[in-house]
Parts: C-alpha cells; structure tokens; sequence
C-alpha cells in the first residue's frame, strides 16, 4: 500500500491548492487592474475613492509573491514515514 507523497494530503491539501491557485490569480492580473483603476481616475474624476500609489501597490504585489512562494514550498514538503519499524 502507498502511503501519501508530501506531508501535507487529503482535504487539508485541496484547500492550499485552491488559496495557492487564487493568489497566482491574483498576481497574474495585478498590474492590469491597478493601472485601469489610475487611468480610469484620471479621465473620469474620483468620487473620493482614489486607486492605491504605486508605491502600496508594488508592496502588496511582493507581499502576494512571498505568500505564493511560502505555499510553494509548503506543497512541496515531502512526507516523512515516522513509523519506520
């Protein structure tokens, strides 16, 4: 009988894949709605909502590809047979 390939399996498993596919997703359009958002506002005005600076952005960009980069990692983690009799 196999016994599971990485440490993390199963339900709890399923649930990083979907937050890690949600995140890539996330960082994948990014930009594109960051710089839609500021060239919408200039042509159109603002109604006291004004898009995040560069600045915040580039950081929650990072913040998102560490995040990524951890999940990653965690998948990746290789399961360790402690019943080794």
């Amino acid at each position: 009988m196999n016994g599971p390939q990485f440490k993390i399996f199963g339900e709890e498993r399923r649930k990083l894949k979907k937050e890690l596919s949600l995140l890539k997703s996330f960082v994948r359009y990014f930009w594109h709605f960051h710089n839609e958002d500021k060239f919408m506002t200039q042509i159109y005005g603002s109604s006291g909502n004004y898009p995040m600076s560069d600045n915040v952005a580039q950081q929650r960009y990072d913040k998102k590809i560490e995040q990524i980069k951890y999940l990653e990692n965690k998948l990746q983690e290789p399961y360790e047979n402690l019943c080794n009799n």
